[in-house]
């Protein structure tokens, strides 16, 4: 993706560079769940229309989106639908898989799936206790979306102040102790994600160190 990035940048004269970085900006605002439901050939005329009416090209704008709108809406509404039934169903076949790869992976009343790989020491942490761990978070596909390891540098925060799934399997855990869950999206980012890293109804993967409780 980076290489064809920096090729499509490379045909930009410098002076105009900026805006190139705008047009990417404006799309990881507002394009995040578009792009999963058109085609290369409807993002096409979408940009078109974008940029027909940013030079005032359009006449009646309001008059095109009275005839279309309705039709427009019933088809992304169609296609996020099932994009996001299809992502939820690919997260639960992989953690039903994950389960039967791993004997000692458990999965909780709330679905989550808990693998300790290292038993830890001590006591669990109490809800709201700050805790330091070191993570990897990646989709199912195994693509990194987020790692506290890869960045080398632990993190520390309140217990309570993650998503459900984390605050499920930190209690499970001990100082010392490692663990692979993985989240459903209902203990995750739900239905809405969290553009732009998180899709819809996605299914997540962390592996996680439990390196500190602070007492508090």
């Amino acid at each position: 993706m980076a290489t064809a990035v920096t090729r499509c940048i490379s045909n930009v004269p410098d002076d105009m560079k900026p805006f190139y970085a705008l047009g990417i900006n404006v799309a990881l605002q507002t394009g995040f769940q578009l792009k999963t439901v058109l085609s290369p050939e409807e993002m096409a005329v979408m940009v078109s229309g974008y940029s027909d009416s940013m030079q005032d090209k359009v006449e009646n704008p309001n008059d095109i989106l009275k005839a279309h709108g309705t039709t427009l809406n019933d088809i992304l509404t169609g296609r996020a639908d099932n994009t996001l039934s299809s992502e939820k169903a690919r997260g639960a076949d992989h953690a039903e898989q994950y389960v039967a790869e791993n004997p000692s992976a458990v999965r909780t009343e709330s679905g989550l799936v808990f693998h300790e790989t290292t038993a830890g020491t001590g006591d669990h942490p109490e809800p709201g206790i700050d805790v330091l761990v070191h993570y990897h978070g990646t989709y199912i596909d195994g693509k990194v979306f987020d790692s506290s390891m890869d960045r080398g540098e632990a993190v520390k925060f309140p217990s309570n102040q993650v998503i459900k799934g984390w605050q499920e399997g930190l209690a499970l855990m001990k100082a010392g102790s490692k663990a692979t869950m993985v989240i459903p999206s209902d203990l995750a980012y739900g239905d809405t994600g969290s553009p732009p890293a998180i899709p819809p109804g996605a299914t997540l993967v962390f592996d996680v160190e439990l390196i500190e409780i602070f007492n508090k």
